[in-house]
């Protein structure tokens, strides 16, 4: 079933239109959908629907809601915090973090992170990111599209987190506890915040201003990972500790 992402859906009333020109030729003239066609909406709220066209025109087109599926309570919150890598790859750590159910994304600006976003392309860069998160939702069967931040730096961050949350610091300064060993201790509805470094990995003074705002310093494992792979590789983990 073809799945559609609109924001302000509104599954309380009985039809939902909509009049994006870009999704009603998607739906219209690439998918060449009909009138009667079921498909499945969900919208900002992490509500989902299964609906039927009922009209379609070049302007709008209606849809008859069928059954609404309410948003899924009780998951702890997984926020990523990841400096940006070289040649394009945060746009791929989106959709595979996306895709294992991350639910917010804060690019990350250290002393070594490579790949700085300047702030007069920012909004550019983040619609395009969005953009990458609704696809992966959409084909992931997500009902909800995580958040993505504007670019902060490390100490923004810290002075942000959560204080009921778990903050997991990997890093490769021979922290001796593995990630794993400190989920399985904590509460798995407690908010979980992940940090991932740059290439070349924190600094020595980033570590320590990370454990004096309460960040746990953990191990990835033995081997050295890429940015790319670490953030995978530690949100899987993750959520696959702290399921319900």
């Amino acid at each position: 079933m073809y799945r559609f992402y609109f924001s302000d859906a509104d599954f309380s009333k009985p039809s939902v239109v909509i009049n994006d020109t870009h999704e009603i030729h998607h739906i219209k003239d690439v998918l060449r959908l009909k009138k009667g066609a079921l498909v499945q909406i969900f919208n900002a709220k992490s509500e989902q629907a299964d609906v039927l066209i009922d009209q379609i025109n070049e302007t709008a087109i209606n849809f008859r809601v069928q059954s609404v599926k309410p948003k899924e309570e009780g998951q702890a919150k997984i926020i990523l915090v990841c400096a940006p890598p070289k040649k394009g790859k945060f746009e791929f750590i989106i959709e595979k973090c996306t895709e294992l159910g991350v639910d917010e994304i804060i690019p990350l600006k250290t002393k070594r992170t490579e790949v700085v976003f300047k702030e007069d392309k920012m909004a550019g860069k983040l619609n395009r990111f969005e953009a990458v998160a609704i696809n992966a939702a959409k084909q992931s069967k997500r009902m909800k599209v995580p958040q993505i931040h504007p670019m902060r730096t490390l100490p923004q961050v810290l002075q942000t987190l959560d204080p009921h949350g778990v903050h997991l610091f990997p890093s490769l300064h021979n922290h001796s506890k593995h990630i794993a060993d400190v989920l399985l201790k904590a509460d798995r509805h407690q908010p979980v915040t992940i940090f991932i470094g740059p290439e070349g990995d924190f600094t020595p003074d980033e570590v320590a201003l990370a454990i004096k705002h309460g960040c746990v310093p953990v191990s990835l494992g033995d081997t050295v990972l890429k940015v790319e792979t670490a953030a995978i590789a530690a949100v899987a983990l993750v959520k696959f500790l702290c399921r319900n």
